[in-house]
C-alpha cells in the first residue's frame, strides 16, 4: 500500500512530504535544543556563573524562530503533499468510472461509489498529510536522540527500551484484530449509506405509500448494525490502547526510577539524569502517538482496500490495433447474452440496420430492446456471436471512437446542476457559442431558452429539477445535434410528455434522423410506422422483422398483436 500511495504522488508531492519531514525533525529538534538551553541557563544562574547567559539567551531566541519557522513549513507541505495523492487519487477514480461497463454500475450502488470518492479518498488525505509526515519525522528524531544518550550513558539507554518492545509486540499482534473490525464497520457503513441514497430519492414514492415502512425499517436496522458494530470497536480500542499506554509508561518509569537509584548510590550525576528526563519525554512522542498511527493505519488500509476495488474493477477492454469503419451500417451477427442478476437471456440475434436508414425495435416491456441499444454502446460485452459497425467488430474499435461515432437521446435525460448552456455542451468539446444555438435552434428550444431571464446562462438543478420533461428531452436532443455522430440511438422521448412537447420533440428528432444510421426503441407503434425495418423482440429474440406494412398482413403475428393493442389504448 505505501509503494502504491507513493506512487500517486506527483514529483512536486514528493518534495512536499520531504519538505515536511524536514520541518518535523528540525521542529522536534530545536524543541529538545531549547529544554537543554533552559537546563544550562538554570545551572548556570544557581551556580553564580552569568556570564554566559547573554549568548544562551540568544540562541534560546534563535530557536524558537527557527521552531516556528519549521513548524509552519512543515504545517503547509503536508497539506500540499496530502491534497496531491487526494488530487491524483480522485482524477483517476473519475478516468475510470468513465470507462467501466455498465454492468458495474448494476452490481455497485452509487452510496457505495461516494463513500469511496469521498470518505475513503479523503482518509488518503490523513495518511499522507499527516501519518507519514509526523511519524517518519518523530522516528527520525529518536534514532538521532537515542544514539547520545546511548553514548551518555549504556545503562540508562537500556532502562529507557526496557518495555518498550513488549508494547510494540502487543500493537503488532492486535493489528489484525483490529484491522478485520474496521473493515466490517467501513462495509456497513457503505451499505447504510447506499440505503439513505436509495431512502432520499424515493421520498416522493414513500410518502404516497406512506402505510408501508419496509425501507424504514430497513434502514433503522442497518443504522442498529452500523452503531453497535462502532461500540465493539471503540470497545476493541480501548482497551488494546489502555495496555499498550501502560506498557510505554512503564518504560519511562523503570527509566525515571532506576536513573534516581543510580544518583542517590553515585553512579549516575544529576546532570545527566536530567538530560534523559528531558530528552526521553521527546524520545518516547512517536511510540506514544503509535496508537493514533494504528487507529489511522486500520481506517487508512480498510479505505485503501475500498478504493483498489474501484480502481481495479474490469473496465472494457481496448483493441492493441484498433481499426477505424469506412462506413455506418450496424448489423448484429448471431448475438447472445444474459444477465447473471434475473436470468434474462438474448439468443442467437442477427440483424442490419443499413446505413442512413431507421430501424424500429418494438416489444414489450423487458423484451431485449434497450438490451441491444445497451450492446451496441458496449455497456456490456456479447457473450456470443459480433456487433458490427461498417464491418468492424465494435470490440475492435477504440471505446471513445465508438462512442464518438454515436449519439444518444434516451427516455430519462441526465443534466447536471450547470447552466444549460453548459449541459447543451457535453455534446460536443470545446463547441463555439454559435454552434450551442444553432443546436438549440434546430433542437426547437431555442425560443424558450430565451425566454428565460438568464438565457443560455439560466443554471439547471440538478438533473434537470425546473424543466419539464419535454425541454430536458430538447436539451438532450440539441446535444445530439452538436455532436453531429452517423449513428442515432434513440428511446422514444415522448411517451410522458404533453402534446405542445411531443410535436416539437418529433419535428426536432425527424430532422436530427436525416442522413443517420438511426436505432429507435419504440413504445408508441404509430411514431414508428415510416422506418425502414421494424424488428420485434419478444422474450430475448427477434420473432418478426418488416416494414410495418408487411407485418400488419400477418393478422396472426406477434406485431399485429401489438399493434392492436396501441389501437385499443387510443
Amino acid at each position: 500500500m505505501i509503494t502504491e500511495i507513493l506512487g500517486l504522488l506527483t514529483p512536486g508531492g514528493r518534495r512536499f512530504l520531504v519538505f515536511s519531514i524536514a520541518g518535523f525533525v528540525l521542529y522536534a529538534l530545536t524543541g529538545v535544543a531549547m529544554s537543554l538551553l533552559v537546563l544550562k541557563i538554570l545551572l548556570d544562574v544557581t551556580g553564580g556563573s552569568a556570564s554566559g547567559l547573554p549568548t544562551l539567551w540568544g540562541l534560546l531566541f534563535l530557536c524558537l524562530l527557527v521552531k516556528g519557522g519549521a513548524n509552519i513549513l512543515a504545517d503547509l507541505q503536508k497539506h500540499y503533499a496530502g491534497f496531491d495523492v487526494v488530487l491524483q487519487l480522485r482524477r483517476r477514480i473519475v478516468r475510470r468510472l468513465k470507462t467501466f461497463s455498465l454492468g458495474f454500475y448494476t452490481n455497485e450502488r452509487l452510496g457505495e461509489i461516494g463513500v469511496i470518492i469521498h470518505k475513503d479518498v479523503d482518509n488518503m488525505e490523513m495518511v499522507v498529510g499527516h501519518i507519514w509526515t509526523r511519524m517518519v519525522a518523530d522516528f527520525i528524531v529518536s534514532i538521532l536522540l537515542i544514539v547520545p544518550l546511548f553514548l551518555l550513558d549504556p545503562i540508562m539507554g537500556a532502562l529507557m527500551l526496557s518495555t518498550l518492545p513488549a508494547a510494540l509486540l502487543l500493537l503488532g499482534t492486535e493489528l489484525g484484530k483490529g484491522r478485520r473490525i474496521e473493515e466490517e464497520n467501513g462495509d456497513l457503513l457503505a451499505n447504510m449509506v447506499s440505503l439513505f441514497v436509495e431512502y432520499v430519492k424515493g421520498i416522493p414514492l414513500l410518502r404516497a405509500f406512506s402505510g408501508n415502512r419496509f425501507l424504514d425499517d430497513e434502514l433503522a436496522e442497518s443504522a442498529r448494525g452500523v452503531g453497535l458494530c462502532s461500540e465493539r470497536a471503540s470497545r476493541y480500542r480501548a482497551g488494546m490502547l489502555a495496555r499498550y499506554a501502560f506498557l510505554l509508561d512503564m518504560a519511562f518509569l523503570v527509566m525515571a526510577i532506576g536513573g534516581i537509584v543510580r544518583v542517590w548510590t553515585g553512579a549516575l550525576p544529576v546532570l545527566s539524569y536530567l538530560i534523559f528526563v528531558l530528552v526521553g519525554r521527546e524520545f518516547y512522542k512517536p511510540f506514544g502517538a503509535m496508537e493514533t498511527h494504528w487507529l489511522n493505519y486500520l481506517k487508512v488500509t480498510d479505505s485503501y482496500a475500498r478504493i483498489k476495488s474501484l480502481l481495479d474493477a474490469p473496465v472494457v477492454k481496448e483493441p492493441v490495433r484498433p481499426r477505424t469503419p469506412r462506413c455506418f451500417d450496424v448489423s448484429f451477427d448471431h448475438v447472445s447474452f444474459s444477465y447473471e442478476r434475473d436470468g434474462f437471456a438474448m439468443r442467437d440475434i442477427s440483424f442490419t440496420v443499413p446505413e442512413r436508414t431507421m430501424t424500429a425495435l418494438v416489444g414489450e416491456s423487458g423484451s431485449g430492446k434497450t438490451t441491444a441499444i445497451h450492446l451496441l454502446l458496449r455497456f456490456w460485452d456479447v457473450a456470443a456471436g459480433a456487433i458490427r459497425i461498417g464491418g468492424v467488430d465494435i470490440r475492435d474499435m477504440s471505446y471513445d471512437e465508438l462512442l464518438g461515432s454515436v449519439s444518444i437521446v434516451m427516455q430519462n435525460v441526465q443534466l447536471f446542476a450547470d447552466s444549460i448552456e453548459g449541459n447543451i455542451r457535453i455534446g460536443k468539446d470545446g463547441a463555439t457559442r454559435d454552434e450551442v444555438i444553432e443546436a438549440a435552434r434546430r433542437a426547437r428550444i431555442h425560443d424558450f431558452i430565451m425566454s428565460l431571464p438568464e438565457g443560455y446562462a439560466t443554471p439547471v438543478g440538478e438533473n434537470g429539477v425546473g424543466l419539464s420533461g419535454g425541454q430536458k428531452q430538447r436539451i438532450s436532443i440539441a446535444r445530439a445535434f452538436l455532436k453531429d455522430a452517423p449513428i442515432l440511438l434513440l428511446d422514444e422521448m415522448t411517451s410522458n410528455v404533453d402534446p405542445i412537447n411531443e410535436a416539437l420533440i418529433q419535428e426536432a428528432v425527424s430532422e436530427l434522423a436525416v442522413d443517420r444510421t438511426v436505432l429507435v426503441v419504440a413504445h408508441h407503434l404509430s411514431t414508428v410506422r415510416s422506418a425502414d425495418q421494424i424488428l420485434a423482440f419478444r422474450g430475448g429474440s427477434i420473432v418478426q422483422a418488416g416494414t410495418h406494412e408487411s407485418l400488419l398482413e400477418d393478422a396472426d403475428g406477434y406485431y399485429s398483436a401489438l399493434w392492436r393493442k396501441a389501437e385499443i389504448r387510443k
